[in-house]
């Protein structure tokens, strides 16, 4: 089974501060938040080393109809990510929210976008 991390790091862009994350695709930055998951993996947020948030609130889709998340991600044990495991059929994109507390008490919010391609085509 494949996983997939994405790591979140505070950063000031243009004097505002904002959100940057990358993924352990090597995929990823302030101006593209699309994350490609192939089907039925496991997504991971964590921290970057020395990201300056404080920790991650909360995670959960802006859609209404469920294309990639058939449930809500669930807070990691002893560590300050979320996880979610991609159903065998999720497949699509969708919109979803991440919600965080920098060390200094401010409160970031980012909609980013994770998108499971079709899978290849079998036995043509």
């Amino acid at each position: 089974m494949k996983t997939v991390k994405i790591y979140l790091r505070s950063i000031v862009k243009d004097g505002e501060k904002r959100l940057a994350m990358f993924d352990s695709n090597r995929q990823g930055d302030i101006n593209d938040l699309r994350t490609d998951v192939p089907f039925g993996a496991k997504v991971i947020w964590k921290l970057d080393r020395c990201s300056g948030i404080k920790r991650i609130t909360r995670i959960y889709s802006k859609e209404t109809d469920h294309l990639v998340f058939k449930s809500e991600p669930g807070k990691r044990l002893l560590c300050k990510g979320f996880e979610l495991q991609l159903g065998e059929k999720a497949e699509g994109e969708e919109k979803y929210t991440i919600e965080c507390v920098l060390y200094d008490d401010t409160e970031l919010v980012i909609d980013p976008f994770l998108r499971v391609p079709p899978p290849p085509p079998t036995g043509e």
